[in-house]
């Protein structure tokens, strides 16, 4: 069994489907099934029950996929030990980078990209800024060297003057994540169903606030349905202060999917309600020069972590 085949069963975990899976991964739907047999055929077990609805994982299933993220999780370990290895032997990575983002993206992806890239290039000099979107694309533009991590709601996206504003054809972008926001509230406050689905009443419970524009307009969108503002219990820049005035029961508050799946004390004590929006994080650079050789390697880092977060 090659790295590649872990990749398509993980692939096919995901999507149940082998149409979905081969277009994804570039490989004819034929060739797909040709390995999906070939593989039962080596494990001796059944992987997948096939239906007219698509593809499901049986128990034998279940346990090779896992198996297939841990040796993959191994696999790009060594992988990005020996790449390090030879850089330092060959071309150390050196100097100065200067990186703006927004504070959400430094609640989710940022802390574990950053970890990574300084365990791997310890002799780059870091500059961070946390700034809104707006502020980081302003300041790409003004340096260039300058690189950044912005993250707006989807809807933005389908609204043609902020994509305008958005998309500065002096820049580039790459997305690398996209990950929904989900409003959260303490179990200890023990609402019905339909407290949990209703806006009008969600809105009149005490919230717990990130005190900076970026939050203020997600949070407008999330109760976009109705004419009324949160009822703010408290704003705060602090995360820890964030969580445990939920976890305190105080307030209700917006999760990441990624801080949930990462903080079990948060899936534990608290409940979802029915108010998400999705959020795309994208990774901006300047047009007018080629991307620094310190940026391209955080870039790296931080697509390493994103497929943490998504696996």
């Amino acid at each position: 069994m090659r790295i590649y085949d872990l990749k398509l069963l993980i692939e096919l975990s995901h999507s149940n489907s082998i149409s979905l899976t081969s277009e994804r991964m570039h490989i004819t739907q034929q060739g797909l099934s040709q390995l999906i047999a070939r593989v039962e055929q080596e494990l001796n077990v059944k992987l997948f029950d096939r239906s007219r609805h698509g593809i499901k994982l049986t128990e034998a299933g279940q346990k090779t996929v896992q198996k297939a993220k841990e040796i993959l999780e191994k696999y790009e370990e060594l992988t990005s030990e020996l790449e390090i290895l030879n850089q330092q032997q060959t071309f150390p990575v050196e100097g100065d980078l200067i990186l703006s983002h927004s504070h959400v993206s430094g609640t989710t992806v940022l802390p574990k990209a950053l970890k990574l890239y300084k365990s791997r290039y310890p002799e780059v000099n870091l500059t961070i800024y946390e700034n809104s979107p707006y502020e980081t694309i302003a300041l790409i533009k003004k340096d260039p060297r300058v690189v950044g991590i912005i993250n707006f709601p989807e809807t933005y996206y389908q609204d043609d003057e902020k994509r305008e504003w958005l998309f500065c054809p002096d820049l580039e972008y790459k997305e690398f994540l996209r990950n929904e926001l989900i409003l959260c509230v303490p179990k200890s406050w023990a609402l019905s169903k339909q407290q949990m689905t209703s806006v009008d009443e969600i809105i009149e419970l005490p919230m717990v606030y990130y005190e900076t524009s970026q939050y203020g307009e997600i949070i407008t969108q999330m109760f976009r349905q109705v004419d009324k503002k949160p009822n703010i219990f408290l704003k705060t820049l602090n995360n820890e202060l964030f969580r445990q005035t939920i976890l305190d029961g105080l307030a209700m508050g917006v999760f990441s999917t990624h801080e949930l799946n990462d903080n079990r004390l948060l899936r534990e004590r608290t409940q979802q309600t029915s108010l998400r929006i999705t959020l795309i994080y994208t990774w901006a650079s300047s047009g007018k020069m080629p991307m620094p050789y310190q940026a391209q390697k955080f870039l790296r880092c931080l697509e390493n972590t994103t497929k943490m977060i998504i696996e």
